[in-house]
């Protein structure tokens, strides 16, 4: 690890219609798609989310929260016909519906819920984004980033405007941890985004607390994020690494 860079927390779209069963209320619940029911799905990873959330709050300098923020016009929201392979999905996290269940959706689960997080809204500014970079260095607290789309880069205009900012507000170098689901849509999505050219943000994927939808096999990712330059890690890992630290 290098200790030069400012470690940032992501966690992404750990939200309750992604994270809970549908006999729990989930809308989309990520499990595998296309395994005829085998997979128990993300409910398994709670714990290790428990684990890497806290280890980000102890030992990250920002964390950043971001998450599905749906209207039922957005282009990935299809009531009809829905077709995982062609991106489009039924409602889910509608943040913006007037239905107070569907707003419940979108919420972060419980077991990580940040407190009086700062919200950078999908239609922010790059102005908005880069008050709340300062916000949350100044003041120490976490960032829901709002998106409609499957990566945070294309879902919101102003989350490279608060990265940037975020980066300027830390001293200019950062690394990333990151965690959430589905791995195969929206931490694809954040993962490569934040490894592209335009950014080239160091990248440390911990392995354990991210589950996927089966569009791709984890093996199959992380090969390719490897390859990016990215790195790959366990809870227990971040564990041993900072106790070795110490």
């Amino acid at each position: 690890m290098n200790l030069s860079l400012q470690r940032v927390g992501w966690i992404v779209d750990v939200q309750n219609d992604f994270m809970r069963p549908a006999d729990q209320g989930g809308r989309l619940y990520v499990h595998n798609l296309f395994d005829g029911g085998q997979d128990p799905g993300a409910v398994q990873i709670v714990p290790a989310l428990i684990r890497a959330t806290e280890w980000m709050r102890a030992h990250c300098d920002a964390l950043v929260y971001t998450g599905d923020w749906h209207h039922i016009g957005d282009a990935e929201i299809d009531p009809m016909a829905p077709d995982a392979a062609r991106g489009t999905y039924p409602p889910h996290c509608m943040g913006l519906s007037s239905d107070a269940r569907e707003r419940e959706g979108a919420e972060i689960i419980s077991e990580i819920r940040p407190e009086n997080p700062l919200i950078l809204q999908r239609d922010a500014t790059g102005p908005d984004a880069r008050e709340i970079a300062r916000q949350a260095v100044a003041e120490q607290r976490p960032v829901f980033v709002q998106k409609s789309r499957f990566s945070v880069f294309e879902g919101n205009a102003a989350a490279d405007a608060f990265v940037r900012a975020l980066r300027e507000q830390l001293g200019g170098a950062i690394e990333v941890y990151v965690v959430g689901v589905a791995r195969d849509v929206c931490v694809k999505g954040a993962v490569e985004g934040l490894l592209a050219q335009e950014r080239r943000i160091p990248v440390t994927v911990i392995t354990d607390a991210t589950w996927g939808l089966g569009l791709e096999q984890a093996d199959e990712s992380y090969a390719r994020w490897l390859e990016a330059g990215a790195a790959l890690i366990s809870t227990e890992g971040l564990q041993v690494r900072s106790s070795s630290a110490s």
